[in-house]
């Protein structure tokens, strides 16, 4: 089993809420882990994963600043806003070069490229990266993208806003996954309200196809066939050729709902592994 709790660091928009968890046994010497959740989410959706990781390591899962309990910025944060933010609750917490040294992290979409500029910026703050569904486009895909985003979407009192994203996470969800656990998840994406958008403007603006392949950090991908799998395997054959790289067939739709198991069996394999 692992210990569980939820706190607060400060960072450069305000407050950062992250839930941690950590193992019974002292002494445990696997390497920290944190997680950076995708839009519009929060940190709960790595809850069984982040427990689970937590038996055998301290494991930590932020939201990121303006989703989940997350202060966010006064104006729409591009991603290297994100990963300092993300930089900051971690020496606030003690970590990187003086500190309590490097850690382990896991990007699920949106995480992926906070994980990634965090890396980049802050090489000091990361040993080893794993990825899972890289949102790899074009520059003019992604242009289309960025212009269909939501900007002027404003709240209305019929709350239909509410109602789609309630479809997309608890009507339309797979039934494996538990009305409560979809519920709480549902709950938890509606707090940036009518600003939902904004990370996603920072990853559409991400030039991924630059930034990706000047990592120097050990990389392990681990993709379900989910949306983004021919994006990943595009970016792993294109960007990132070194990675280490394992599909997960079985699941396609709610992915840290029914892949935990497979992402923890996947992960302790590689990070408790030697030096790649």
């Amino acid at each position: 089993m692992s210990n569980y709790k939820r706190g607060y660091v400060n960072g450069r928009f305000g407050q950062i809420h992250y839930h941690r968890a950590w193992p019974d046994a002292e002494g445990s010497d696997g390497t920290p882990l944190a997680f950076f959740h995708q839009n519009h989410k929060s940190a709960y959706e790595y809850d069984p994963l982040l427990r689970e990781m937590g038996r055998d390591r301290e494991s930590l899962a932020f939201d990121t600043p303006g989703y989940g309990n997350s202060d966010g910025p006064p104006d729409v944060p591009t991603m290297a806003d994100y990963a300092g933010a993300m930089a900051d609750a971690l020496d606030s917490l003690g970590f990187g070069a003086g500190g309590k040294g490097a850690i382990d992290v896991f990007g699920l979409h949106t995480g992926v490229l906070i994980a990634t500029e965090l890396a980049l910026t802050r090489p000091d703050l990361v040993r080893r990266i794993v990825m899972s569904g890289v949102p790899y486009r074009s520059p003019a895909k992604r242009k289309k993208i960025l212009e269909a985003l939501p900007r002027d979407r404003k709240l209305t009192e019929d709350g239909a806003w509410i109602m789609d994203c309630w479809r997309v996470l608890v009507a339309d969800r797979s039934k494996d996954v538990p009305l409560d656990r979809a519920a709480r998840v549902f709950v938890e994406a509606l707090h940036p309200l009518d600003k939902h958008w904004h990370a996603y403007d920072a990853v559409w603006n991400y030039p991924l196809e630059e930034r990706l392949p000047t990592l120097t950090h050990p990389v392990a991908i681990l993709q379900t066939h989910e949306l983004l799998l021919e994006d990943t395997r595009r970016a792993h054959a294109e960007l990132l050729p070194q990675a280490h790289y394992v599909e997960i067939p079985e699941v396609q739709v709610n992915i840290l709902d029914l892949a935990w198991k497979q992402f923890a069996r996947q992960m302790r394999l590689w990070l408790d592994g030697p030096a790649p």
